[in-house]
């Protein structure tokens, strides 16, 4: 089994051996790996359960999803939320730069890209059933950029499997700053915590929610747009590891371009089966975020099980577009969803 040691200066991770067959072999779901290498506070938000090193640049990671998870989680329990498949790639993504390329943990890991497309069984491959969900991820890294023997940059392309077969593609895109460069991005000011953003969040019911903490939008006046609402002290969508942020986390911009979705579609209940995010600018925690959402081209897709809309999110600050998502949403109760081929290159292609 690996080992896992807390980075000494310059020190990389040790590789774990090779996977070997037979009784002895490396079991990936036998325990989480360290919250350090997944940047997560609580144990209980640790999905990665394992890793081997299987090329240069190629990794083999077990994951595993509860039963029911406190965030991410759909009304009646019949399958997982999708989303949780980013947070997942996520911590992958974080992972490989941590163990597999030696990143130290002051460094700072800044999202270029973000996102997943469920597989042919759609919301059917997420299933909830008796037993906890175990994944299977084989990582491959693209434009790998090194800078004086550091990691730089690099991008993760993820085949998810489970049970052996394939349930979802997901992708990452990750830029590793020193502590000094990552102070000039976020540019001057205090590092405190992120307040909570100016406004009142809508009701939970409009975005699919239950509860209000876990609204992140609040009205707006144009048609198709809402103030980004979002308080620090949630316990999923900001982390206490991670305490003085100088921009509002990753996922925090999935989740809003999700609950952006479901309010178009209210009352009807969408799920996203393909979420693809990009991300240009840090978004600043101290000034109001506009979220735009129309749906593509004005045209929806039928399948089997319903319609699936292609829908374009965009997330404005001062007159920037400062991250932006595409999403392929279906019925809430799951069906087969679309192929749809995850980006090749950096950056996101949206309909103009």
């Amino acid at each position: 089994m690996p080992v896992f040691t807390a980075m000494d200066g310059d020190a990389p991770y040790p590789h774990p051996g090779p996977v070997h067959a037979g009784p002895g072999r490396y079991d990936f779901h036998e325990r989480t790996v360290s919250r350090t290498l997944v940047r997560r506070s609580s144990v209980a938000e640790v999905l990665i359960t394992g890793w081997q090193a299987t090329g240069p640049y190629d990794f083999l990671l077990g994951a595993q999803w509860p039963r029911l998870h406190g965030f991410y989680r759909l009304p009646g329990d019949r399958h997982h939320d999708p989303v949780l498949m980013a947070e997942t790639v996520r911590q992958a993504a974080l992972l490989v730069g941590h163990a597999g390329f030696g990143v130290p943990h002051d460094h700072h890991a800044v999202l270029d890209e973000l996102g997943y497309t469920l597989g042919p069984a759609g919301l059917e491959g997420l299933a909830v059933t008796a037993a906890p969900t175990e994944l299977m991820l084989r990582i491959t890294c693209h434009d790998v950029r090194m800078r004086h023997g550091r990691l730089a940059a690099l991008r993760v392309h993820a085949e998810v499997e489970r049970d052996g077969h394939p349930v979802a593609r997901g992708f990452g895109g990750l830029r590793i700053l020193s502590p000094a460069a990552y102070d000039r991005l976020r540019g001057p000011g205090p590092a405190t915590a992120p307040p909570r953003l100016p406004g009142q969040a809508i009701a939970p019911e409009l975005v699919g929610r239950q509860q209000a903490a876990d609204v992140v939008l609040g009205p707006a006046l144009l048609p198709g747009s809402w103030l980004l609402h979002a308080d620090a002290r949630h316990p999923v969508l900001f982390d206490p590891m991670d305490p003085a942020p100088g921009h509002l986390p990753g996922m925090l911009v999935l989740e809003a371009a999700r609950q952006a979705a479901q309010r178009l579609h209210h009352p009807d209940r969408v799920v996203p089966l393909e979420l693809l995010t990009s991300f240009h600018d840090p978004i600043a925690p101290d000034r109001p975020c506009v979220v735009r959402a129309v749906r593509e081209g004005g045209q929806e897709t039928s399948g089997g099980s319903g319609r699936r809309t292609p829908l374009r999110v965009l997330l404005v600050q001062e007159g920037r577009t400062v991250a932006e998502a595409r999403l392929l949403t279906g019925p809430a109760d799951g069906g087969p969803a679309q192929a749809a081929p995850v980006p090749a290159r950096r950056g996101l292609p949206l309909a103009s």
